[in-house]
């Protein structure tokens, strides 16, 4: 999670721990004790009791999106930070008790053509979120409130995201948080990997697959038949004020519109090609802004304060699943409303 060589790791913890010594633990040769444990538990960041969790997540059937980019030692980094958030955000669900059920079944929605992914967009929204065609202004919290966990992570901004399943029945989807990477963008990425966990496009090409996700995410995004009436019909004219109203107002970014736009037949081809060429040098940039929206979910956190209000665990405990000291966690966080 820290990204450090055991060289990195016996640094840290002033030679203390050899080299050699942090190998044999790793590979089980040799107990910690209690000194050991504690110097590993400064150096690396972590409540002492990490190492003492019980619940353990595997991730399967990872999905990256530009992740190959990455250094392995940087895509290793990313899939530890999820597995350590999630085996605290299971446990947590597990103590109280919560259902963890999706609303759809992990990549069963049949992929033929182009018009089965309006249909599954279509389905997803009114079906499975119930959100009808209204603009969607904090997915993060609608994709929690489903029981899809969305962890955020910073990193490079080579990467952009990746879903992954727990367990068989649990969809995880991992963005990146980096402040190079406008929202609007964030946003389509969330729902591209949306797409990766609930379509079923197994008899395509990995690189046909990611198309059709982004194709899932831009129609998730703004659905056909609203864009078909804000622009009235085929266009051979199109203002760049009128696409960063419709951005304003759905969190698209402008490129998505237009592709979008000619996916449905709204624009031509060659039409698509000028203003991309024109979008590279002149529009790109932009993309920062002309939305201010927020993708935040305090689902995790308020479970939190539920645990510790109903007394189902202790101030500690919810400290620890929290990755906070104890003082820290009453100061900034547990605040009694009467008494």
């Amino acid at each position: 999670m820290q990204g450090y060589s055991l060289q990195d790791l016996s640094d840290r913890s002033g030679n203390t721990i050899s080299k050699q010594d942090l190998s044999r633990l790793e590979k089980g040769e040799i107990q910690p004790n209690s000194s050991i444990l504690a110097l590993l538990s400064k150096a690396l960041n972590v409540p002492l009791d990490y190492f003492f969790r019980e619940t353990s997540v595997t991730l399967e059937n990872i999905e990256f999106r530009k992740l190959q980019k990455l250094p392995v030692k940087e895509q290793e980094r990313i899939k530890s930070l999820t597995r350590e958030y999630l085996e605290r955000y299971l446990e947590l669900e597990n103590i109280l008790g919560i259902d963890v059920e999706l609303p759809f079944s992990l990549r069963a929605f049949p992929i033929i053509d182009s018009k089965d992914i309006e249909k599954a967009a279509l389905e997803m929204r009114e079906k499975v979120l119930k959100i009808g065609l209204d603009p969607i202004y904090n997915i993060i919290e609608l994709l929690e409130e489903n029981h899809i966990k969305v962890y955020w992570v910073n990193a490079n901004p080579s990467f952009s995201g990746m879903s992954t399943i727990v367990g068989s029945k649990i969809g995880v989807i991992v963005l990146n948080d980096h402040q190079d990477i406008p929202l609007v963008r964030k946003r389509f990425t969330v729902l591209h990997e949306l797409g990766h966990l609930y379509l079923n496009c197994e008899t395509f090409s990995e690189r046909e697959a990611e198309k059709i996700c982004d194709a899932f995410a831009g129609a998730m995004l703004l659905p056909g038949n609203k864009l078909w009436e804000y622009f009235g019909g085929k266009r051979s004219k199109i203002f760049i004020k009128e696409l960063k109203l419709l951005k304003e107002y759905y969190g698209i970014s402008l490129s998505a519109l237009m592709y979008r736009a000619k996916e449905l037949g709204l624009i031509s081809d060659s039409y698509f090609r000028d203003f991309m060429s024109k979008y590279n040098y002149l529009y790109r940039e932009q993309e920062k802004e002309g939305y201010v929206g927020e993708e935040i979910s305090n689902r995790f956190l308020q479970l939190l304060i539920r645990a510790v209000a109903q007394e189902i665990i202790s101030t500690s405990k919810a400290a620890s699943l929290n990755n906070q000291k104890l003082a820290e966690f009453r100061d900034k966080v547990l605040d009694i409303a009467a008494k």
